[in-house]
């Protein structure tokens, strides 16, 4: 019992008493009943401080029990999800915030979380189908939904998650739109330069939206030229390592003459970290005449530079942080003139396998 590892992440197993109201640790005379909480993350310090938090708050008498769930609200455990640390650190804080004030609250605010049932949810779906959310949308407020009742699950409030038998649709997501290097130009001379910045990191390195935003000077690491995110920076709560071109390094180190003390975000905007780059982006591409272009496309874009420029998939997966290869290929473009260097870059390929080896021998004299 304790702490353990499990190949989805780590765990916190005890014994409790279960008196229908709260949770307390049982001494061994007792017995109780094995419970188990699930630690978001896979960092394993992070694990043990949610273990230590976890003892000391059953010692406490802190801790609900399943039972008591009728008590907290769906109000209540929105206003706790959203001042989860980890939660108030990522990049989508603010809408998640107005999904809850403008979406999901006026439905369920006062309902208490043991009543959502999953016909509600899918209820919902339907709705907001009607009023012409793409499935790509209706997803992403799905993807929430389940979040915050995961959450009531951990913190055991609910045995059961009602979003659990709700699946998400399949997506008809794949884009094939990358910039080219005069458009980037272009975006970069009609962007403001905290755009400019964002626009540069996410071009070297393919890094998502959250993780821009949410880059913190400790991350990066000039001496060895890595950004190394942890596992909390990650939308796939992995770690990474992300190298740095030369253009990016200098950019960075820029910046970190002149950061702003007790402020450890790299990017601020008014002394304040960045929350939304949204109308930014979409002025600085109307003015740069760029059609069809989203920030995420310069993840397609990163990837496909490095692809072309013959870096190994394997590599590149590393890089990104994709998975499997299903989710990488969506993530590279192909052109006719993509095609076309292949082409080019295989005839020579075939030239020097097929030169007579005294011709090579000669050519290295």
């Amino acid at each position: 019992m304790g702490l353990t590892k499990r190949l989805d992440g780590y765990y916190v197993e005890m014994r409790v008493i279960d008196d229908g109201k709260t949770l307390r640790r049982a001494t061994k005379e007792q017995g109780g009943k094995l419970k188990r909480w699930k630690v978001g993350g896979g960092n394993r310090e992070a694990a043990h401080n949610y273990e230590a938090k976890l003892r000391a708050e059953l010692n406490l008498g802190l801790v609900k029990s399943a039972h008591n769930s009728d008590l907290i609200t769906f109000r209540v455990l929105c206003q706790r999800y959203l001042a989860l640390p980890e939660i108030q650190r990522q990049a989508l804080h603010e809408w998640k915030q107005r999904m809850f004030n403008t979406r999901f609250l006026p439905r369920w605010a006062d309902l208490p979380i043991i009543a959502v049932t999953p016909a509600m949810l899918e209820q919902y779906r339907e709705e907001r189908r009607t009023d012409g959310l793409t499935v790509a949308t209706l997803n992403r407020h799905l993807a929430l939904l389940k979040h915050v009742f995961s959450f009531a699950v951990r913190e055991d409030w609910l045995e059961k998650s009602p979003a659990r038998r709700v699946k998400l649709e399949k997506e008809n997501n794949a884009r094939d739109r990358i910039l080219t290097a005069e458009e980037f130009d272009a975006l970069q001379t009609n962007s403001a330069p905290h755009l400019q910045a964002v626009n540069l990191i996410a071009y070297c390195t393919g890094m998502r939206r959250g993780e821009i935003l949410g880059l913190r000077w400790d991350r990066v690491d000039f001496k060895t030229g890595f950004i190394r995110l942890k596992a909390e920076d990650t939308k796939t709560n992995d770690g990474r390592i992300i190298p740095m071109v030369p253009e990016l390094t200098a950019l960075l180190r820029g910046r970190y003459k002149v950061r702003r003390l007790g402020e450890d975000r790299v990017l601020l905007l008014n002394g304040k970290p960045i929350r939304s780059i949204r109308t930014a982006f979409a002025n600085a591409c109307e003015r740069a005449g760029i059609s069809g272009f989203r920030l995420h496309d310069f993840r397609h874009t990163a990837l496909s530079n490095l692809r072309l420029a013959g870096v190994d998939h394997l590599t590149i997966m590393k890089w990104s942080g994709h998975k499997t290869m299903d989710v990488f290929k969506r993530y590279q473009s192909f052109s006719e003139e993509n095609l076309r260097e292949s082409a080019k870059l295989l005839t020579r390929r075939l030239t020097l396998a097929h030169q007579p080896k005294k011709d090579i021998q000669h050519n290295s004299l």
